[in-house]
């Protein structure tokens, strides 16, 4: 008698619903990635790319969510660098997002990369600027593996080494949260222990 129980509040949880929606986010990049390399039907595949990229894009804002909500410099730290070894890695995936996110400008040849030095409202439409941004899949190989591309203008995202560092900036998040909670193990033990 006369345990309290307190009340969940979202607002005390911030890293930890960053990691599960970033967690989320890659599971739905690495279920597409699977359909693309396993199932003989490029509509799949040709439909796929452009949301694989926008979920990479919401594995970052998961990350980011949880470095803002940590407590230790340490933790963030290690978030920090994890986003910059993402970015290398991927390198474009922010731009190529933004493209796909805002495709009615881009189609017109008006959006933010095309024309930067002119105020939106003044951009006027422009043929060439809007072939400059086309978006298409490819493939290649690489070590006898197919591998899906996907181009966003001048942005070329090599999906299947997209996917994986999605993976890898999941696990540092987990690993920014267990540090944080003082219960820290290395950097790139838990990608080692599932991918490894």
């Amino acid at each position: 008698m006369g345990e309290t129980v307190t009340e969940w509040r979202p607002t005390e949880h911030g890293a930890n619903i960053g990691h599960t929606s970033a967690w989320m986010a890659h599971r739905k990049v690495a279920l597409d990635i699977h359909r693309m390399l396993t199932e003989d039907n490029s509509d799949h595949a040709i439909l796929d790319a452009p949301y694989v990229v926008m979920a990479l894009r919401h594995v970052l804002r998961g990350v980011e969510m949880v470095r803002t909500h940590l407590k230790t410099g340490e933790a963030k730290q290690l978030l920090t660098e994890a986003l910059a070894d993402f970015d290398k890695a991927v390198p474009g995936g922010k731009k190529a997002r933004d493209v796909i996110e805002h495709f009615d400008e881009y189609a017109m040849g008006v959006g933010r990369l095309q024309q930067p030095l002119v105020p939106p409202k003044n951009r006027k439409p422009d043929d060439a600027l809007s072939e400059q941004f086309n978006r298409g899949l490819s493939w290649k190989v690489v070590d006898d593996e197919r591998r899906p591309l996907y181009a966003v203008g001048p942005y070329e995202i090599d999906l299947v080494l997209a996917e994986d560092a999605a993976f890898r900036l999941v696990t540092d998040a987990y690993e920014a949260l267990r540090l944080d909670e003082g219960n820290p193990v290395p950097r790139g033990w838990t990608y080692e222990v599932q991918r490894g």
